[in-house]
């Protein structure tokens, strides 16, 4: 088992060690930049001790996970770099990464961290991606970079994430000014009843025309927004303008429409979440017009009890809640006991292959029935 001290390693001599790792043992190597965002949150909301305690458990996940030859640094005040030798397959870094998650996991719930506590974790190869120590240390950290953006627990660098990654860095100022004059702005995509066939409400789709970049991702607008401190200002005028064009949509006297938001798991954090959304209710609602918030599986079920008084509140203005890419997150379901979903939408893995894959269907038609059964 490999050890660590808790000091943090100076950037030349982890270039050093990396060095002397890929120099001398002549063998493949991956390089895990390893992100954890729950250090910081910890150390300021906390006393010292409570951070110090942490990051020892954080310390002993590690080394439980490392064999005698592999090596493990702390580069940064949340941040740890681990060198895995003869870890030289996909499938074997995948393995590593998600039983580094699955621990991860464990500390934050034996420690009762009431709040998100991300792990991102950027993994770059020797000599795959790259032939020197200071190469291979960037091209880990644009993995890293690359798994936020992506809001993924890991990422294994791909020469397409550089393209991504220096569009984000150069894109922040134009996304502030964006948000400002509120240059954004919001596809549909209906919801259509299988019953009667008709239109019954839609989906808000966040898009954005830089006049530099042409068409922004939608995800690397809302990481930089969450990056420059303006994730609520957007959500806001998000929520302002779906309720405003689905009040003037054909039909609406006649029909209950509904329109449907995704919201992003850092939004839950926003204390005047829910007074913003009623106040946009109270301008633009109705009898005829509702509104239903899509919170993806993962984010729900790691956040459902401390949350618990925010989605019942929700309910209680009439907000639907739906679980997005049910199925593809969480394995445990207690969560579908307390917090009072509404929607269940199945992640499209499951729907793809139905027709063809027999365990596919059984799987639909399982959880439309566990849905039907909740209510939903």
């Amino acid at each position: 088992m490999s050890t660590l001290a808790l000091n943090l390693t100076d950037p030349v001599v982890f270039e050093r060690e990396v060095q002397r790792q890929m120099t001398h043992l002549g063998e493949p190597l991956s390089l895990f930049t390893v992100d954890l965002s729950a250090i910081n949150k910890i150390f300021s909301r906390n006393d010292t001790v409570a951070g110090q305690n942490f990051l020892s458990a954080i310390a002993k996940l590690l080394q439980r996970i490392c064999r005698e030859n592999d090596k493990i640094y702390r580069i940064g005040d949340c941040a740890f770099g681990i060198i895995f030798t003869n870890v030289d397959t996909s499938v074997h870094q995948q393995l590593a990464a998600e039983k580094i998650v699955r621990l991860y996991d464990s500390v934050i719930r034996e420690l009762e961290v009431p709040y998100q506590a991300n792990i991102h974790i950027g993994i770059a190869n020797y000599p795959e991606h790259a032939s020197e120590a200071h190469d291979l240390i960037h091209k880990s950290s644009v993995a890293l970079e690359a798994s936020k953006t992506n809001e993924e627990s890991y990422f294994l660098y791909q020469p397409f994430a550089i393209n991504t990654l220096s569009l984000k860095w150069d894109i922040h100022e134009e996304v502030g000014i964006a948000i400002t004059s509120r240059e954004f702005e919001l596809n549909y995509l209906p919801k259509v009843s299988l019953s009667s066939g008709r239109a019954t409400g839609a989906e808000a789709l966040l898009r954005w025309n830089s006049e530099k970049h042409g068409e922004v991702p939608p995800e690397i607008l809302v990481a930089i927004a969450m990056e420059i401190g303006r994730m609520g200002e957007l959500t806001q005028s998000i929520l302002t303008t779906a309720l405003r064009h689905s009040s003037e949509w054909p039909g609406k006297s006649d029909n209950d429409y509904n329109v449907s938001l995704n919201l992003d798991p850092e939004t839950l954090n926003e204390p005047e979440l829910a007074s913003a959304i009623s106040s946009g209710l109270s301008i633009w609602g109705g009898d005829n017009h509702t509104l239903t918030l899509e919170i993806t599986e993962s984010a729900l079920a790691g956040h459902a009890e401390s949350n618990f008084s925010l989605f019942h509140k929700l309910r209680s203005l009439g907000i639907g809640l739906s679980i997005d890419d049910f199925g593809a997150g969480c394995s445990s379901l207690s969560y579908l006991r307390n917090i009072p979903v509404t929607e269940l939408k199945i992640d499209r893995s499951f729907i793809t292959n139905m027709l063809e894959s027999s365990a596919d269907r059984k799987l639909v038609e399982t959880i439309i029935d566990l849905g039907h059964r909740f209510g939903m």
